[in-house]
């Protein structure tokens, strides 16, 4: 089965001062490389996604943290469920430079990393412990 789309194709917002915003709200699925799991089952996960282009430098485009604004915590097809093993402890994100290609110096590589911080349901773990 092919892959849908899960991006809502949309068009720029573009103000006075030449200032462009973009959002494609979706859903994506990341793989992640959890850190954090020497604490179980008392652990805070975490996990590091970065979000840039592959085939446009700074020159082109240069993606900015929007403050905080740009993740939804609940409200989604999955909120709301009975028990979750792990809840969503945080979210941070920062601007990320690559330094320039040899060939290329005037043309630097921008991302942004999101850090996210899962905590876990350590209480299904004691009960079983103990019973």
């Amino acid at each position: 089965a092919a892959s849908k789309d899960t991006l809502t194709p949309t068009k720029a917002q573009v103000t006075y001062d030449g200032t462009i915003f973009w959002s494609r709200p979706g859903h994506v699925r990341p793989t992640c490389k959890f850190d954090g799991l020497e604490n179980f089952p008392f652990d805070k996960l975490g996990c590091t996604m970065e979000f840039g282009s592959w085939s446009h430098s700074g020159l082109y485009w240069r993606p900015v943290p929007s403050g905080g604004n740009a993740v939804t915590v609940g409200a989604s097809l999955t909120a709301g469920e009975i028990f979750n093993e792990f809840s969503v402890h945080k979210i941070t994100s920062e601007e990320y430079v690559y330094p320039p290609f040899p060939a290329q110096p005037e043309s630097d590589w921008p991302v942004i990393l999101f850090h996210v911080r899962f905590q876990r349901a350590w209480e299904p773990y004691l009960r079983s412990f103990f019973a």
